[in-house]
């Protein structure tokens, strides 16, 4: 009977041992959890206030003027860089048809790219060609001698124009690699979706200051202009916090990056 109690008694200081041990790791990881979906939801916020901001400036470039129809905002956006896309020489003063009205817009050459480029991803592609390389010689006068240069295809005519070229010696076929950058590959949209805050769901507020000498835009996330700072339970014991996801402000940042 002694024995069965000690060994009872040692089954109970092994659970709870273990249960410590389970206990710490809860606290030590919970925490870290907590606070990387805090930086998550952080990073999306202030992403998207970016994206509108961004998405602003372009549409005054088409326009001449800011707008607080967020929607509108991102359809003229993307209208314009697709018209462009699919029509280079859609630049000047130009028309966008969109839900059966037209709007007048100023197109510059380029725009479609800068679009890209602000809201795509970057995709960096390999690429494998031959390239075909030629020993020409060149009269040179000086030294009455005839110097020789390695020159690729692509130039080979610009050298055969000139009038110190002599002859093409040889030519090799070399294989070469390069990196270029493609944007389209992951192509960014701009969704309604991002209009909102990612944690209340609430709009993001839109300013436009008419005051000074050139208008200023201004996009601030709801939870700056909150009475209290916006929480959540975690695992009973534990709270979510969001923090202050700011606002942007004629393109200045309200937080360091």
């Amino acid at each position: 009977m002694h024995d069965q109690q000690y060994e009872r008694k040692i089954s109970f200081l092994d659970w709870g041992i273990i249960l410590s041990a389970i206990l710490l790791l809860l606290v030590v990881f919970l925490p870290q959890s907590i606070w990387q979906e805090e930086v998550r939801f952080r990073k999306e916020g202030r992403h998207r206030l970016s994206a509108i901001a961004h998405a602003q400036e372009f549409y005054y470039e088409l326009t001449g003027k800011y707008t607080m129809d967020g929607k509108h905002l991102f359809e003229m956006v993307e209208a314009a860089m697709d018209s462009l896309i699919a029509d280079s020489l859609f630049t000047g003063e130009q028309v966008l048809h969109l839900k059966g009205e037209a709007y007048p817009v100023m197109m510059e050459r380029g725009f479609e790219i800068r679009v890209d480029t602000t809201f795509s991803s970057p995709t960096d592609l390999y690429f494998s060609y031959n390239d075909t390389i030629y020993m020409v010689g060149l009269n040179n006068p000086e030294s009455g001698n005839v110097d020789t240069v390695y020159v690729n295809v692509k130039d080979l005519s610009r050298y055969k124009a000139d009038e110190k070229f002599r002859e093409i010696y040889s030519s090799d076929v070399v294989t070469r690699s390069e990196i270029r950058t493609d944007y389209l590959r992951k192509k960014y949209h701009l969704n309604n979706s991002m209009l909102y805050c990612p944690l209340t769901k609430d709009p993001f507020i839109f300013e436009i200051d008419t005051t000074g000498d050139e208008d200023v835009f201004s996009v601030t996330s709801p939870l700056h202009v909150l009475e209290e700072p916006y929480t959540e339970s975690r695992y009973l014991v534990f709270s979510f916090e969001a923090g202050n996801h700011g606002y942007i402000t004629g393109g200045q940042k309200s937080w360091a990056e």
